[in-house]
């Protein structure tokens, strides 16, 4: 009988990545985890062949269920939907907390839900060698030794997986190990003005406070998020991996972008700007936002910290696409970016 994998927020764009690797392998038959099973994109999953379960990450009572019979859960949290929830901004100033940290305790309970549920024994039974996946990022407050005690978006997940589980459920972390994701090659959608960034000129210029020569992970992440998950569950558990189509620099992604668009180099640039000049104009999100493209020059978006490459796992035989910046720039419409 086909392994099941459950795969929470399948319709999302790392949820919906996994699935769409794992249903073209026989091997494996997937469960996926959703708001809303009647929305258009459970229907589609549903008509794939995906057993499509209701689940509120907030709610533990569901999850159990969920989860049972699994041999492997992929999990993901989510941090940016209420941060971006404008509702949330006056939820946060009546309980006298800053948005992130508000964001920070809706995340750290997704998380803290997923892996009590998965540690329940009737599902811990079923998980296999590696029954977890989760996606996580480096903690921040930690690997920059308390400079950076705001970002709360990689320490929501971090103070999750694995801290929550060292320190609770011993038995579940002997299963899981860890997918880093690096930047989204997608996030220039929140904030075109920034990247790709149109001049008055027709020029473009990238203004962020990273280091123009500081390594950055970029992920492709409806592409290639699912190949490390399927990487990461045929390996002994206990691995972090970062999944990155490409590390480069922001002077380099701006030159990548330039040829996948056909663009003369000479029309793209670079340039370094303070934490308070990117926060400018960007309101309460002005600070999260910014410090994490600093803490990205130190001490590095993995937070400094060893982990599997793409290039890693491609060595060790396992299929990793390692999309890059240009060929991520030749399938995607640009139009709100060329537009402004």
């Amino acid at each position: 009988m086909a392994k099941l994998i459950v795969i929470i927020g399948i319709t999302g764009n790392q949820g919906g990545s996994v699935a769409n690797v794992f249903l073209n392998d026989s091997q494996w038959r997937i469960r996926g985890l959703t708001r809303d099973t009647t929305s258009t994109a459970s229907k589609e999953l549903t008509d794939k062949g995906v057993e499509m379960v209701q689940a509120d990450l907030h709610d533990p009572s569901t999850l159990v269920p969920a989860f049972k019979g699994a041999n492997l859960i992929f999990s993901v949290t989510d941090f940016w939907k209420p941060f971006f929830n404008l509702a949330n901004l006056e939820r946060a100033a009546k309980e006298g907390i800053s948005i992130g940290q508000l964001c920070y305790n809706l995340e750290y309970e997704q998380g803290k839900n997923i892996a009590d549920a998965a540690a329940h024994p009737d599902v811990l039974a079923t998980l296999g060698e590696t029954g977890l996946i989760a996606s996580t990022l480096s903690n921040a407050r930690e690997c920059s030794k308390a400079k950076y005690q705001d970002l709360y978006h990689f320490d929501s997940k971090a103070d999750v997986f694995p801290k929550y589980l060292e320190a609770q459920h011993p038995e579940l972390l002997k299963k899981t190990s860890c997918l880093q994701t690096g930047f989204f090659m997608t996030s220039w959608h929140y904030m075109p003005h920034r990247w790709p960034g149109k001049q008055a000129d027709g020029s473009f210029m990238a203004r962020m406070a990273t280091a123009p020569d500081a390594l950055v992970p970029h992920l492709d992440v409806r592409a290639d998020t699912g190949y490390y998950v399927k990487a990461l569950a045929q390996m002994p558990p206990g691995k972090t991996a970062m999944a990155a189509g490409e590390w480069c620099s922001w002077t380099q992604w701006m030159e990548g972008w330039a040829k996948g668009m056909g663009i003369d180099p000479a029309k793209v640039g670079y340039e370094q700007v303070s934490v308070e000049e990117m926060s400018e104009g960007m309101g309460a999100f002005g600070k999260e936002v910014a410090e994490m493209y600093e803490y990205t020059t130190w001490p590095g978006y993995d937070g400094g910290l060893p982990m599997l490459t793409g290039e890693d796992l491609r060595k060790m035989g396992y299929e990793i696409p390692l999309t890059t910046v240009e060929e991520y720039t030749k399938k995607e419409d640009w139009s709100l970016a060329l537009n402004m």
